[in-house]
């Protein structure tokens, strides 16, 4: 174990000398202010001689910190409390550091819970929640969470150096809020990898028995699902609310599919609306004559996964798009049921051979907006212990054992050196999502960063596969409209404005599609929506985003 120098306590404590205002005595922010120095709070003056400190695990520290959870980082489900959980107990020993986890209640409406938590005068030292940088700012203006801007490179030094690594270029711009303060330590992903998990699937054996490649232009997709039609009698069927997501849009050189505005960045750097373009139109142009052709099940308006995976198992569905885990399911049910359908991955549809896709399920960024955010109820003198703590996910150790656990227990290193997970994990009873929730901490969100290996090998060989050709050659990132945030007039106005705009371009996106709405009345679709007002929709985006830019 390895005390802190005295040097090293004395630039702390240096440190909190200079501080004005700081958490814990009782000041008040500026009313209406955006700024973070003027916030009264978490706000202070480092001078540039002051140097990272040495962070060492486990810390030399008696502290205990309490940690607020907003549904994440859980105990699996077979233990009573995070007292059980191997993660959460070797998490403690490794950083030197009790945790008390709170987490609300079974059942509860987590949302609710959060705000709930907000009102109490005295708050948990971190709150790890999912948050927009607006409403972050708000926090520190209100002086419920500190303003780290200066405290992460002194006191969380990895997580620093982490996020300013030019492959994380586009979470970093994420990060902060409009005035550029960062407000916690966040989650993210390590690439496309792990932030895509939805796209085209088709049967392969049909394909193979027809003769067929798999389809690359929406013209190649008519040709196949045709001879799947006459064949076999199967069709195109989707579960809506995944096919929503992103669909076969980029076929057609389309930004956005059905279930409301789906925004993108133009090469002039200006926020459009995709479902108002001609691209759009002429996408939706194909699925109405597939639908008219009965090349498409319509049911697809109304399955859900559940009857989505009968109709596969039944041999009425020759392609879809899908979830890699619902892709997963396909496979084993084929295998299990002896049907000898052979589910695979193929790429999103391109507008010719070689062209890139220009949308895609996938975020603008790996971050997923779930933050570890301390709050000004922890006492200054636990202040570093929690920056500290925060930090050990992103050391190559902390980072080893959110993603993986334990070597020795939860997961070896093969010849290559690549993490593999043991027998514990892949042959317990309760199933390998569950047995990976036993013993790491990203199985959904954690503080560190999820990595793409982590998650690749909890797939089989022919799912990670086919995660592979749906991020095949993408430029979707560089037109997806990142993380803004918006002011609370304009949260306001927006969502009295975009309320009815998506209900109306919801119906109308599959009225078109099924024909119910001529094409022919597209223009007037368009005019319809900026007379409820897209135009004023499109000045508080581009507001918005020419901030994030500015920042």
């Amino acid at each position: 174990m390895k005390r802190r120098s005295l040097t090293q306590v004395l630039a702390i404590t240096l440190t909190f000398t200079m501080a004005v205002g700081l958490a814990g005595c009782g000041g008040e922010s500026e009313e209406g202010s955006n700024e973070s120095q003027d916030s009264g709070k978490g706000s202070v003056e480092i001078g540039e001689d002051v140097e990272p400190v040495d962070v060492t695990y486990p810390l030399d520290t008696e502290d205990t910190l309490t940690v607020w959870s907003k549904g994440q980082i859980t105990p699996a489900t077979c233990y009573a409390d995070y007292t059980e959980s191997p993660f959460h107990t070797g998490l403690a020993e490794n950083t030197g550091v009790e945790v008390e986890w709170q987490f609300p209640a079974e059942g509860a409406d987590i949302t609710q819970a959060y705000n709930l938590l907000l009102t109490e005068e005295v708050l948990p030292d971190i709150i790890f929640t999912d948050i927009m940088p607006s409403d972050a700012q708000q926090l520190i203006n209100d002086g419920i969470i500190y303003d780290l801007t200066e405290y992460l490179p002194i006191y969380a030094p990895d997580y620093w150096e982490t996020i300013h690594d030019p492959k994380y270029e586009k979470v970093l711009e994420s990060l902060t809020t409009d005035s550029g303060s960062f407000y916690g330590v966040e989650n993210f992903c390590e690439d496309l990898f792990n932030i895509t998990y939805l796209g085209p699937v088709i049967r392969q054996d049909w394909l193979d028995e027809c003769g067929l490649e798999a389809p690359v232009t929406l013209d190649d997709w008519e040709k196949v699902l045709v001879a799947f039609k006459e064949k076999y009698n199967a069709t195109m069927g989707f579960y809506t609310a995944r096919f929503n997501m992103s669909g076969l849009a980029s076929g057609a050189g389309a930004y956005g599919n059905f279930g409301g505005l789906s925004f993108y960045v133009d090469d002039d750097g200006k926020i459009q609306v995709a479902q108002t373009q001609e691209e759009w139109k002429n996408y939706v142009e194909y699925l109405n004559r597939w639908w008219e052709m009965g090349l498409i099940d319509t049911d697809s308006l109304t399955m859900d996964d559940v009857a989505m995976r009968t109709k596969v198992l039944n041999n009425e569905i020759g392609a879809s798009l899908t979830a890699s885990s619902q892709l997963t399911n396909w496979r084993a049910d084929a295998e299990a049921e002896g049907t000898g359908a052979n589910w695979v991955g193929i790429e999103y549809p391109r507008i010719a051979e070689g062209e890139p896709t220009c949308f895609i399920q996938a975020r603008y960024s790996g971050t997923q907006g779930w933050c570890a955010m301390i709050t000004t109820s922890c006492p200054e003198e636990k202040l570093i212990t929690a920056l500290e703590w925060l930090n050990y996910g992103y050391t190559e150790e902390g980072m080893m054992y959110w993603n993986y656990g334990t070597e020795g227990v939860s997961y070896y290193l093969d010849e290559e050196g690549q993490p593999q997970w043991t027998e514990l994990v892949t042959e317990d009873p309760d199933g390998t999502s569950t047995a990976r929730g036993k013993y790491i901490g990203t199985n959904g969100t954690g503080i560190s960063v999820q990595l793409a290996h982590m998650v690749e090998i909890g797939f089989s060989e022919e799912t990670a596969e086919a995660v592979y050709k749906w991020i095949d050659n993408t430029e979707a990132q560089e037109h997806c409209v990142p993380r803004i945030s918006l002011t609370e007039e304009e949260n306001t106005r927006y969502s009295d404005l975009t309320n009815a705009i998506n209900t109306y371009m919801e119906q109308m996106g599959y009225k078109f599609l099924t024909g119910e709405e001529s094409l022919d009345n597209f223009d007037a679709f368009v005019e319809e929506l900026n007379g409820m007002g897209l135009a004023e929709v499109l000045e508080i985006q581009q507001a918005a985003y020419d901030r994030f830019i500015g920042k």
